[in-house]
């Protein structure tokens, strides 16, 4: 461990400081306290010089307290990962347009997974007699313009008043469902400008508050009811509200009220593991359905599996029968615009419910038991006998490749999926990271929605570090032992995250999976190889990390975190994992580096 002094708590949380007089931007602070801000997530720059003076010496550096972080990625990341594992506001600061462009790729991340981040930009000065050199080459007209494509909302309001009604007015777009990121640029002229008889607004006024939930057309819950009463065979998928526990009661009384099969959509978990009608990852299971619900989907035609087949096997989950029903219950039409493509092309559904999911689901479970005749339940009861032994023989399946691969050098993520869970099945845990395309589904027993914080949203590179790093300080002081899986390539753009999580003095265990490859990639360069008849042995060129291996542990070590690796043998991973899942116990950062197979 790094011995190296913490600074007094007194240099980290000064004294509050008035000084002479209130200033445009100790009103902007005051406003983030009123709304319940915990964290605002920075990196440092002076076009927001006046707001950080106020959170510091103004308001002691608490509630709000600065998160500095090392890139602007990773501080959308860790408000990301907050935002998911603590709904209270999430917010980031980035320096004009530089740090804006250098955040963008996470601002897209967050847009896609309908996480409603309220981003304040420094900006200006609009007037050009208090412009340097800098603030000219940094500033724009309307710098919202970087990122409006994929925010929710973005505004350059022209007084410092105007701007306190902004960020209320951003926080309430942005938790307006569907949710997403808003985007305020805050001039640098009124943040130091004397604003002494300001009078802030009230942000627990209705006009500022989200408005409710959607509530589903009784007639096409009625509808929906009479499609899946009348399959042969349903087929529930769960999408992304999965990261509320609220969310297994009903869906589990659905799918056992209609003797439905069920999977979890893409990066999400709904249902137990073990739930005898959880077939997630049985690839012929959609094929066999007549009707499919797709709850909360935010690409339905991923979900029914309609992409690869063509051009690519790569990530292929099975296709619905063409003759299929679709019921697509989400607010998927509200979301988005024309200029991502994002949620794919016009989804195949036969019923659209423009609805909340979840007061939808409640809303089918309370149709469907309405209509619990003997003849219903019977079926039902069929149904869930035969999707248990289907079930029975997926398990086993599983069991059986595990053990065939147990002693492989690299180690399977199979093996170290099973391993990591072991080491915190006994622990109150929440995984709030994991690899999504290499997920081995069944080795990682989950009880309910709301114990995986889902996926990155836009697919974009180094999320994990960050957002791993933002949900452990939100689960700080809950008695949750949060746990990350993440990639090498992963881990190696936004490595910083670990000196916040130091800084902060977060509990993590971070486990990097290093097969020392952009893997996904490489399996790309071989498939398009064997597609053209050429040699797929030059796959890994332009492709793997090697020639340095780069040392992922000791770059941890360098943050000051526990490290422990890299494990190449399979029976030295329980060992070093009951070390690492200890020390988190204890309140700290463990790092575990695994080489593992490339799949």
């Amino acid at each position: 461990m790094n011995d190296t002094p913490k600074h007094p708590p007194q240099l980290r949380y000064p004294a509050k400081q008035v000084g002479d007089g209130l200033y445009g931007s100790d009103h902007v602070v005051d406003l983030l306290e009123r709304m319940g801000t915990e964290y605002v997530f920075i990196n440092p720059g002076s076009s927001f010089r006046g707001i950080h003076d106020s959170l510091v010496n103004y308001n002691g550096n608490r509630d709000p307290e600065i998160c500095l972080v090392t890139h602007e990625m990773i501080a959308i990341a860790m408000a990301h990962g907050y935002w998911k594992a603590t709904r209270k506001p999430a917010v980031a600061i980035l320096h004009n347009l530089v740090g804006l462009m250098s955040g963008s790729m996470a601002i897209f991340n967050a847009f896609c997974d309908q996480v409603p981040l309220l981003i304040l930009g420094g900006s200006g000065p609009a007037d050009p007699e208090q412009r340097r050199f800098i603030d000219w080459a940094h500033s724009a007209n309307t710098q919202g313009d970087l990122v409006r494509p994929y925010v929710k909302w973005t505004d350059e309001p022209p007084t410092i008043a105007a701007t306190l009604e902004s960020m209320l007015t951003a926080h309430r777009k942005a938790l307006t469902a569907p949710m997403g990121p808003t985007y305020v640029s805050i001039d640098a002229g009124h943040q130091e400008q004397r604003a002494d008889d300001l009078v802030l607004p009230d942000p627990e006024l209705p006009r500022y508050q989200a408005p409710h939930a959607v509530y589903p057309h009784p007639e096409l819950v009625r509808q929906a009811a009479d499609l899946l009463l009348g399959a042969e065979l349903p087929l529930i998928i769960g999408g992304q509200f999965g990261t509320e526990a609220r969310v297994t009661p009903p869906l589990a009384r659905l799918v056992e009220l209609l003797g439905a099969a069920y999977i979890d959509d893409r990066s999400i978990v709904c249902l137990a593991t073990d739930h005898p009608q959880n077939l997630s990852g049985d690839r012929e299971i959609r094929s066999r359905a007549d009707v499919l619900l797709c709850l909360d989907c935010r690409d339905v035609t991923a979900a029914t599996g309609g992409y690869g087949a063509k051009r690519s096997g790569i990530m292929g989950v099975g296709s619905a029968a063409d003759e299929a029903k679709v019921i697509d219950v989400s607010l998927n039409d509200h979301f988005g615009n024309s200029w991502s493509r994002f949620g794919g092309p016009t989804a195949p559904s036969d019923l659209h419910l423009l609805s909340d999911p979840f007061l939808t689901l409640e809303a089918l479970v309370t149709e469907v038991e309405a209509r619990l005749t003997p003849e219903v339940a019977a079926t039902a009861e069929t149904r869930r006998a035969e999707l248990a032994i289907r079930k029975t023989a997926l398990t086993e399946k599983r069991a059986k490749a595990l053990e065939s691969r147990w002693s492989e050098s690299p180690i399977p993520l199979s093996r170290v999926t099973q391993e990591v869970y072991q080491a915190v099945k006994q622990d109150d845990w929440c995984l709030v990271v994991r690899n999504h395309r290499t997920w081995p589904e069944g080795y990682w027993k989950f009880d309910h929605a709301g114990q995986y914080l889902g996926g990155d949203g836009g697919g974009g590179v180094g999320y994990g570090a960050g957002a791993a790093v933002g949900a452990a300080l939100g689960l700080k002081g809950s008695g949750k032992l949060p746990v990350a899986m993440i990639g090498d390539g992963d881990f190696m753009m936004t490595p910083g995250a670990l000196w916040s999580a130091m800084h902060h003095e977060v509990p993590l265990l971070l486990v990097l999976l290093n097969n020392r490859s952009w893997g996904n990639d490489e399996l790309h360069q071989r498939e398009i190889a064997h597609q053209r008849g050429r040699s797929a042995a030059t796959a890994h060129i332009g492709q793997t990390t090697r020639d340095p291996d780069v040392d992922l542990t000791s770059l941890a070590r360098s943050f000051g975190a526990f490290a422990e690796g890299p494990v190449e043998e399979g029976a030295r991973l329980a060992d070093v994992l009951a070390e690492a899942a200890e020390h988190v116990r204890k309140g700290g950062l463990a790092v575990v580096e695994v080489i593992t197979a490339l799949e």
